[in-house]
């Protein structure tokens, strides 16, 4: 019972230091994961003119339009077997807004290129992980060219690939899967709430501070693994009164 809840707490802390506290998500309504949701690409373009975001260096709205999939990946181990891997496309600002992960090997992907980073759990537990290998996922082989460390956070079991690119491969060609955006400050959430529910184009979206984001996703599964812990730690402390008796 205590390792079950050690594993959620780990599972809460590993996703909450996810998030940025000056980072906002925008999902579809209702969807419970970035895989779930689905931004339409006209719709993206509204929210670049929105008031309260950050400017980069060029002045252009700091946000990362991204998609999110799930491809399956064979263990490093003599057993096998397969495990379900989150792949996200991303922007050049989207590592700009991620400012926890840090290159520690190899070199960033090239933009419009069909090259990958992975993360630092990925390519510890994972075949063909290693830079200069390729996996093959979304009818292509993509080219591991470096491997990143996100701090101990939700990023290091993740892939990352260029946004458009991943986007042809897994039929997103016109829509995204979430968009994550840089406040100009941390106490603008709510005036950039305000004009974003203004929009009528918008009614189908909502926003989320990523942390809480974050937070939501770590919170039901915690849940889930407490519930089947104290299940069968009720029964396996029925079964040995009964042999104790």
């Amino acid at each position: 019972f205590t390792a079950v809840l050690m594993m959620a707490y780990g599972i809460q802390k590993t996703l909450v230091d996810t998030g940025s506290d000056n980072n906002i998500v925008v999902l579809r309504k209702a969807a419970t994961s970035e895989i779930s949701s689905i931004i339409m690409r006209d719709q993206a373009n509204v929210i670049r003119t929105l008031p309260h975001i950050a400017k980069s260096a060029d002045g252009k709205p700091l946000l990362s339009e991204e998609i999110a999939v799930v491809i399956n990946l064979t263990f490093n181990t003599k057993a096998g077997g397969f495990g379900n891997i989150s792949v996200r496309g991303i922007t050049p600002d989207g590592v700009q807004l991620r400012q926890q992960v840090k290159l520690i090997k190899g070199r960033m992907f090239q933009w419009g290129s069909r090259e990958i980073v992975v993360g630092a759990s990925i390519r510890k537990r994972f075949l063909n992980t290693n830079i200069g290998e390729q996996i093959k996922f979304g009818g292509d082989r993509w080219t591991v060219v470096g491997w990143f460390d996100a701090g101990g956070s939700g990023f290091d079991s993740e892939i990352w690939g260029d946004v458009d690119q991943l986007g042809q491969s897994f039929g997103y060609t016109g829509a995204f899967s979430s968009i994550l955006i840089r406040l100009e400050r941390q106490d603008a959430y709510e005036d950039f709430l305000t004009a974003f529910n203004k929009d009528l184009r918008l009614h189908e979206l909502e926003i989320k501070r990523e942390k809480k984001f974050y937070a939501d996703q770590s919170e039901d599964m915690a849940v889930f693994i407490r519930i089947l812990g104290t299940a069968v730690t009720v029964i396996f402390s029925a079964g040995a009164m009964i042999g104790a008796m």
